[in-house]
């Protein structure tokens, strides 16, 4: 394997892949690969959250009735209250 070393990164760059880095949970190497790679097109930008697959258990185990029922129940939370914003 190759390795890759940038010099000279001004300080609002640097910042930024920090910033970037934590919110996606991963080393700035990571995530230096995962923008060449995109930006190289050899890969697809990730969409997915890092953390998804810690979610699985809870993913597609309503039925479609439990799903109408909660959606019925919730529909009200979409509506705006005029006088809330006054």
């Amino acid at each position: 394997m190759k390795s890759l070393t940038l010099h000279a990164l001004d300080s609002q760059l640097a910042a930024q892949l920090k910033r970037c880095a934590e919110e996606q949970s991963v080393s700035m190497n990571e995530l230096a690969k995962r923008i060449l790679s995109e930006g190289l097109g050899i890969k697809a930008p990730s969409v997915a959250s890092p953390h998804r697959d810690e979610f699985s258990d809870f993913c597609g185990v309503w039925t479609e009735k439990e799903a109408k029922d909660f959606e019925a129940k919730a529909s009200d939370m979409g509506k705006v209250d005029s006088e809330d914003w006054k």
